[in-house]
């Protein structure tokens, strides 16, 4: 990533339309919260969190490169994609963290926690993003791993945690209406350069499900769609009652016919990474990465087995396909991932 594309993700929220309105719309409800008094304080309750579950999809977007989705009446519940609510966390025991270590220790104690943490926050969503899963965010070798595969790049995103702290210092003048904009308009870049540098590092790249089969075919996909929803369901069903095998059984049983197996393939990884337990989608990955060999697509080969092994450090190829998952991950230069599969 160049300084130019760094300024150019840095500057997203407010040139992508979309990401616009959807900032003005929350800073509106906050606003409004703020002058309503005890109805006020339950519109916050609602709206902090949709807000925040905005920015994580803002993140994810990015690292697919395209524009969020306008945040819909779900984004305001508690049902559903509670993940996307988890930076929250993080952010929180960390500031009690560095207001205690301040107490203790003094102002520059608290501020060497507070830019060590803003080191690694980054690569906390920049892994939630990617494989949903909370625990698996604050896994020490899920985030040493991202920031090893994101490299120099990861850098810009600490760098716009740390502006969200400094450039409100600096507008501490500013009438408070300034100060929130300022604010949430950093919020939403750090979400943004966070998404971009996890795009950069290609971990969302050739496994992630295709916009469309064709730019005309919007119909087509919508039906086939409609069909995978119903046999990944019937799967989950089996898979949910103890049949593992047997509902994987079924979906590779319709892959095997299925007329776009392409977009397929990558379709159904992505739906079984949503759901709580992974492994099943592991399953589906260990044949998928098989098959990208078997087409001599190691480069997406590689970098399915590198998100795999994101969400579970464990995860290995089958045994049939070591022998060419090694050679992929050599001619890729991987040395993590060689090393990995020799073990």
């Amino acid at each position: 990533m160049s300084p130019a594309d760094y300024l150019r993700e840095l500057a997203f929220p407010i040139s992508s339309t979309q990401t616009v309105i959807a900032l003005v719309t929350f800073m509106l409800l906050i606003g409004l919260a703020s002058f309503a008094g005890l109805l006020g304080l339950w519109l916050l309750i609602a709206t902090v969190p949709a807000f925040l579950r905005y920015l994580t999809m803002v993140s994810e977007a990015r690292a697919q490169g395209r524009e969020a989705a306008p945040p819909g009446a779900e984004y305001f519940t508690l049902v559903g994609n509670v993940w996307t609510l988890f930076p929250v966390i993080p952010v929180i025991a960390m500031a009690l963290i560095v207001i205690e270590v301040g107490n203790a220790f003094g102002g520059f104690a608290a501020s060497v926690v507070a830019l060590g943490f803003a080191a690694l926050l980054p690569a906390i969503v920049g892994v939630l993003i990617i494989t949903h899963s909370p625990i698996e965010s604050i896994n020490p070798r899920a985030i040493d791993r991202f920031i090893r595969e994101c490299g120099a790049d990861y850098w810009y995103a600490p760098l716009t945690a740390i502006l969200i702290v400094l450039v409100p210092q600096l507008l501490s003048f500013a009438p408070t209406a300034v100060q929130i904009v300022v604010e949430v308009y950093l919020l939403a870049a750090f979400f943004a350069v966070t998404g971009a540098v996890t795009r950069e590092a290609n971990l969302f790249d050739d496994v992630d499900i295709p916009d469309s089969i064709e730019p005309d075919a919007e119909k087509t996909l919508e039906i086939q769609e409609g069909q995978r929803l119903k046999v990944l369901n019937h799967a989950y069903g089996f898979i949910s009652r103890g049949n593992r095998d047997g509902g994987l059984a079924h979906i590779y049983d319709w892959l095997s016919n299925e007329p776009d197996p392409d977009s397929a393939w990558p379709w159904f990884f992505e739906q079984m990474m949503h759901w709580e337990d992974t492994y099943p989608g592991l399953l589906l990955a260990q044949q998928y990465v098989g098959r990208l060999l078997e087409l001599g697509d190691t480069t997406a080969a590689v970098k399915l087995m590198m998100r795999c092994r994101l969400v579970n450090d464990s995860f290995r190829p089958l045994s049939a396909d070591l022998p060419r998952a090694l050679e992929a991950a050599q001619a890729a230069g991987n040395d993590e991932l060689v090393q990995a599969l020799r073990r």
